[in-house]
């Protein structure tokens, strides 16, 4: 059993560990370029982008903002579409990622906050609420509780828009038997049966259109977009990045011999998926789902 001086993942406090420093936001960088190949370059779906182009003081929502690069690519098409009057405003519960505010346009703003802590003054002024990357927030497979925050923020009509590349789906794949891609196919378990002993084995993502609907939204639209050949290999490189930090969770075989997955162990097998990776064995999960839905009126 891990020592009670081990870290475990706290989502709450995950996020807001020395850990988040510039190689994160590089990655973040990295992630959001990723999903827009994916996506077309689409940064709101068509029906929002249309209300949108008619609003004469759009505002905008993204949580779990990191860095703002959603919000700066949104500022830059909506004025490229003449819509010159929004505000823009990004949230998260770790600043260090935050570009410094002189660089920013004056329309986006970013502040630090834990979502689930609303502050009245965020309540129904919102036109669009963006998630992405969001699912690591959600406990014991509900999204009931950030649902309900999104439907809070939003004006009556208002859209959320959530996007997430499907993390209940992850896999591995190579060119043939002749690669071995054994020890990603061992990480992947690891990190499922650590993320199922949890409670978090992701499978809210397939229905979420209908939890959505359940927790009070119309107009309910879901999309999977599959992930283009050409890029598995950069969103291999993305995985890697975020499994080099999960040693930070787990128990050192000094303080917790008998677990079944200790810091070392973890590293050690962390090598050998960057040996495979290296030899062409890519890590995916399947494609991005993105779906939209209306707050009613």
């Amino acid at each position: 059993m891990a020592s009670s001086t081990e870290p475990t993942y706290d989502p709450e406090t995950y996020w807001v560990a020395p850990k988040r420093n510039f190689r994160s936001s590089a990655r973040l960088h990295f992630q959001h370029a990723l999903f827009q190949k994916t996506l077309n370059n689409v940064l709101l779906h068509p029906s929002i982008d249309a209300a949108a182009s008619g609003s004469s003081s759009l505002r905008v929502a993204d949580l779990g903002c990191g860095n703002g690069v959603w919000l700066s690519d949104l500022h830059d098409s909506l004025t490229a579409q003449g819509v010159t009057s929004h505000r823009l405003d990004g949230f998260d519960v770790n600043p260090v990622n935050f570009p410094p505010a002189h660089t920013l346009p004056s329309n986006i703003h970013l502040s630090t906050l834990n979502v689930f802590n609303l502050p009245a003054e965020l309540e129904g002024v919102y036109d669009v609420v963006h998630l992405r990357a969001f699912v690591s927030i959600v406990t014991k497979n509900d999204p009931s509780a950030i649902i309900g925050v999104v439907l809070r923020m939003l004006k009556p009509g208002g859209h959320v828009q959530w996007e997430e590349t499907r993390v209940d789906l992850q896999t591995c794949s190579s060119a043939g038997p002749e690669v071995s891609k054994t020890a990603n196919e061992t990480l992947i378990k690891v990190i499922n049966a650590g993320g199922a002993a949890l409670g978090n084995t992701y499978d809210f993502l397939a229905q979420l259109g209908s939890h959505l609907e359940k927790g009070g939204f119309e107009s309910v639209e879901s999309k999977q977009t599959p992930k283009r050949p050409a890029d598995l290999k950069a969103w291999t490189e993305n995985y890697l990045m975020v499994w080099e930090e999960i040693p930070d969770l787990l128990p050192s075989k000094a303080l917790a011999p008998n677990s079944p997955v200790t810091k070392e162990s973890f590293t050690e097998l962390f090598v050998k998926c960057v040996e495979e990776t290296e030899k062409g064995v890519v890590v995916h999960q399947e494609g991005v789902l993105s779906v939209v839905a209306r707050k009613p009126l």
